[in-house]
């Protein structure tokens, strides 16, 4: 058998052992009773040449206490099934963290943590992708779009705090497309006149650091949409120093609403207040309380409502003639408004209904009696008050009798007729 026949049977050899143990080491993962913290979304994007970061979240007191118990954690590639070991210049194994110092295309997979204690075994799964830079463009082929006001943060929290840990120096530069930002050199965030309305576009963060002897960087582009940030003071809207009315007894609500125009995050601080100054609580078992403040936004015109509600569950006499104010404060200033609580007027309409009825129904009542009993009425009346007819002709008759006849001259007139009226119906009536 030739030399070279007998090397090519030596790699075929060692290449099949290589692959077979990473096989059977990766089917002995599988097999492995661990709990899986696998966070499907837990991705770490690279392009060659830069470092990039794994860093496994098993070291949590939400699963296990790693503070008084033994661990120790293993990384694997589950490509190859093969434990990730330091490798100079290449791969750095820090407990929980898996460093790429100088990352290629072919890093781009899955890598497993695994944390064994004496009695429990965790695992934890995340990706490495790896993009090619796009030819003849600055920052990274992937950018994340942000819509920012004026502050633009660099997306490197993690590192950065990874590396504080390690007591690391590092450096961090803003590039905006390929032109270095000036006066950034070492800041973790861009504000004020670095960044304008007509400075949106992709902005990439660059931190360098030093790590396993030599200098390492990695970078992100942010595609930030940058919005201008304004806010005016808070306008109320309701109360409206008005007058209110209310029963005693009764519950009652009025709402605080606010509007502060603006773009801006605004701290928002809404407060009931009665003349005494004193602040409601928003206990719901007081029996005057507030409720927690209700917020939301609008785009026509721009800017944030908020909605306080006042509650009484009960009305008391204590409660009248006070003004409940309510009070208003951002950055921008404060504002006021209040409503003065008052009883409600007595209800008068029952008692005129009533009055007026028992008036109408004695008018009735008068008028019949007069119809029926007119005459009675009459010789009581004159009865009972005679200094009031002093007539001297009075004969001590009971009655007086008036006769109506026809004019001389009328319709019906004859001498007969009028004979009879005045002479003979007298004599007959006289006589009676």
């Amino acid at each position: 058998m030739s030399p070279s026949s007998t090397l090519e049977s030596f790699l075929l050899f060692l290449w099949i052992s290589v692959v077979c143990g990473g096989l059977a080491q990766a089917e002995l993962m599988k097999k492995d009773n661990c709990t899986n913290y696998e966070l499907v979304f837990e991705r770490v994007y690279s392009v060659p040449g830069d470092a990039a970061m794994l860093n496994s979240t098993l070291l949590s007191p939400d699963v296990f206490n790693f503070t008084a118990v033994p661990f120790n954690i293993t990384w694997f590639s589950t490509k190859t099934g093969q434990e990730m070991r330091n490798e100079t210049g290449r791969v750095l194994v820090l407990q929980e963290t898996l460093w790429f110092l100088n990352t290629t295309m072919d890093d781009d997979g899955e890598y497993l943590a695994i944390a064994r204690t004496p009695s429990q075994c965790y695992r934890w799964t995340a990706k490495l992708v790896m993009d090619r830079p796009v030819a003849g463009e600055c920052g990274r082929p992937r950018k994340h779009p942000r819509n920012v006001l004026n502050v633009l943060q660099c997306p490197l929290t993690d590192y950065i705090h990874k590396l504080m840990i390690y007591g690391i120096d590092f450096s961090v530069n803003w590039y905006k497309g390929c032109v270095l930002i000036s006066n950034t050199s070492g800041s973790h965030t861009i504000r004020d006149r670095s960044v304008t309305v007509e400075g949106s576009g992709p902005y990439t963060c660059t931190l360098t650091f030093t790590l396993d002897g030599a200098t390492r960087s990695v970078s992100e582009t942010i595609n930030a949409m940058i919005t201008e940030q304004y806010s005016l003071p808070p306008q109320i809207r309701e109360p409206e120093n008005e007058i209110l009315k209310a029963a005693k007894g009764s519950n009652f609500t009025k709402r605080c609403l606010v509007f502060v125009p603006g773009t801006a995050i605004n701290y928002v601080n809404v407060r009931w207040l009665d003349n005494r100054k004193d602040q409601f609580d928003s206990q719901s078992s007081e029996r005057i309380y507030t409720t927690k403040r209700r917020k939301w936004t609008q785009d026509e015109p721009r800017g944030e409502w908020s909605e306080r509600l006042l509650l009484f569950s009960e009305l008391r006499q204590e409660d009248f003639y006070l003004n409940y104010t309510c009070r208003v404060t951002t950055v921008q200033g404060h504002s006021e408004g209040y409503f003065t609580l008052l009883p409600t007027d007595p209800n008068i309409v029952l008692p005129i209904g009533l009055v007026f009825g028992g008036v109408t129904v004695l008018f009735v009542i008068s008028v019949i009696v007069y119809y029926v009993f007119r005459i009675d009425i009459v010789l009581c009346f004159r009865r009972t008050f005679p200094v009031l007819y002093s007539n001297k002709d009075l004969d001590g008759k009971l009655y007086d009798a008036y006769v109506a006849y026809p004019n001389p001259g009328a319709f019906g007139f004859s001498e007969e007729v009028e004979r009879f009226a005045l002479q003979t119906l007298p004599e007959v009536l006289e006589q009676a």
